[in-house]
């Protein structure tokens, strides 16, 4: 049996667990530090991780097109460092009690990366994905803002918050696009 067939699915298990694990121990024991802090530190460990993998395909990263090396740098910045420390800080404004509207919002990735697929890379739609984004945007928005107007004055935090989350959708979908077309 080829070791790569049950290994590669077996780094994607692992860094799922690592994911799941991050937002219930990682991410609480850290509140007390400054947001980017707790963002370098993730990435910190996760470089530290990939480390030995990257040591051993070194030699493939000479075969990558000088033009991606700047979609690889936005991926890097929308992805890696905007959109998580967008996302840390709307947890951290909740203090991870009212993570509902947060990571509501931060699911909307998906629909930013399809409309900016079809925006940046002219993928083609069906016509009715607007019509259920529209709908996808209106049914978070409600969500968010529960009285349907944004009070950023009664103390509660859970509307900033909401908009971190926001924030980190369009950052993930945006590197997704940038991704996407650095392959």
């Amino acid at each position: 049996m080829n070791t790569r067939f049950w290994l590669f699915p077996l780094f994607i298990v692992i860094a799922s667990i690592l994911w799941g694990v991050d937002g219930v121990v990682l991410r609480p024991a850290l509140y007390s530090l400054p947001v980017a802090t707790v963002v370098f530190i993730e990435h910190g460990l996760a470089f530290l991780f990939m480390l030995p993998f990257l040591i051993y395909e070194w030699k493939k990263l000479k075969e990558i097109k000088p033009s991606s090396y700047g979609y690889f740098f936005l991926v890097a910045l929308f992805g890696g460092a905007l959109g998580t420390l967008a996302i840390t800080k709307g947890l951290f404004y909740v203090n991870f009690a009212s993570l509902s509207a947060v990571i509501l919002l931060q699911k909307l990735q998906s629909i930013f990366a399809i409309f900016l697929a079809w925006l940046i890379l002219k993928e083609k739609l069906p016509k009715k994905f607007f019509g259920y984004a529209a709908l996808a945007l209106l049914g978070a928005y409600a969500v968010a803002f529960p009285t349907l107007l944004p009070n950023f004055n009664t103390g509660d935090k859970t509307s900033i918050a909401a908009m971190f989350g926001l924030l980190a959708a369009i950052c993930w979908g945006t590197s997704t696009v940038f991704s996407k077309r650095a392959l």
